[in-house]
């Protein structure tokens, strides 16, 4: 209702939509593919981030929160409706940016989970920075190199480097669901590594977030 009431939702659906009428009229140029990936971190994958940032400050701003962690709320459903909205929102936007481009020619389940994944990662890493922000325009100095740190992969995924490191970051992981989802025939060692590393970096992640969270914003 909050995303709702400012007006966040329709921001992202109607970006969504003028993506894919872009990709529409384009999408017989070849190679797209790489530019879906692409936009898919420039836009989806960053609505978590940026957004869970917005919602909570707005809520401080308001005084909601004083108010509600003063209730029995429990506070692991106040962040996980969070992270799960937006999550579902960014891959909503994402599917149909794919749908503009490949029609149903792809791997949609592998494509559905790589998203949302994620989605989820920058959500939660949102929910980090705005722990350490008063103000949005701080929160989104702060994001900036979460931003650049948590998108590395892409740098080998667009063969601008073939650092080994980068294979074993976080989000690799659902780079290799989401470059399968457009193979004929998906690579059975790449599924299986995107998978098993969603399931663990997520549950990771949440945890120190929470903590942080919890620190620095329910207990002050």
């Amino acid at each position: 209702m909050i995303l709702h009431k400012n007006n966040l939702i329709v921001i992202s659906v109607v970006v969504t939509i003028v993506y894919a009428l872009i990709f529409f009229v384009i999408k017989d140029l070849g190679n797209m593919e790489k530019l879906l990936t692409l936009l898919i971190y420039n836009d989806p994958a960053v609505i978590g981030l940026f957004f869970v940032g917005l919602s909570v400050i707005m809520e401080k701003n308001q005084e909601v929160l004083s108010a509600l962690f003063v209730t029995p709320v429990n506070h692991h459903v106040y962040l996980i409706s969070r992270i799960l909205t937006l999550s579902l929102l960014g891959w909503a936007c994402a599917l149909g940016m794919g749908v503009s481009i490949l029609g149903t020619s792809f791997y949609v389940v592998h494509f559905s989970v790589g998203v949302f994944g994620t989605c989820v990662l920058f959500s939660i890493m949102g929910i980090v920075v705005v722990s350490y922000s008063s103000e949005f325009l701080l929160f989104l100095l702060k994001s900036i190199p979460v931003l650049l740190g948590l998108s590395l992969p892409l740098l080998n995924y667009f063969n601008l480097t073939d650092i080994g490191l980068f294979y074993y970051m976080p989000l690799q992981g659902c780079l290799n669901l989401i470059a399968n989802s457009y193979r004929e025939i998906p690579v059975a060692s790449e599924l299986i590594y995107g998978y098993f590393s969603i399931i663990f970096w997520v549950p990771v992640f949440y945890f120190f977030a929470f903590r942080i969270f919890k620190s620095r914003v329910i207990n002050t």
